[in-house]
């Protein structure tokens, strides 16, 4: 069972983690400006920047996680010391984007985004809980 949810089931998650953030990122790029945009019409640099690290920060560690989860061929290929370092990596992210939901989710007022935030928070304590 633990091998069905570590090598199945965390690399699935993984990759709709990935598919749910572009599908966002995609929706916001083809919607019209919103109010903060029409305000501030020259966006700062720094701003698209930090945004597309911290975009990256997430997106590499997960992709690649759930190819070394997923894949036998890959894990063979990768050094075992190269795949505790990603996959450790990917375990603090996962605790990042668990915490931000978290906070997320005690500091605004019940909604559906109340109930993502729970499953995304639920779904990273159990991949966390497949360790122990």
């Amino acid at each position: 069972m633990k091998r069905l949810l570590v090598h199945g089931i965390a690399p699935v998650l993984l990759c709709l983690q990935v598919a749910y953030l572009g599908f966002f990122g995609l929706l916001f790029a083809l919607s019209g400006p919103g109010t903060a945009e029409i305000d501030h019409t020259d966006p700062s640099p720094v701003a698209h920047a930090l945004f597309n690290g911290l975009l990256l920060a997430f997106v590499l560690p997960a992709a690649g996680g759930a190819a070394l989860l997923g894949s036998e061929t890959v894990r063979g290929r990768v050094p075992r010391r190269v795949r505790a370092v990603w996959l450790a990596a990917l375990g603090v992210t996962e605790v990042v984007v668990a915490v931000s939901f978290a906070t997320t989710t005690l500091r605004e007022s019940l909604g559906p985004d109340s109930l993502v935030a729970v499953a995304a928070v639920r779904v990273v304590r159990g991949k966390r809980g497949i360790r122990r």
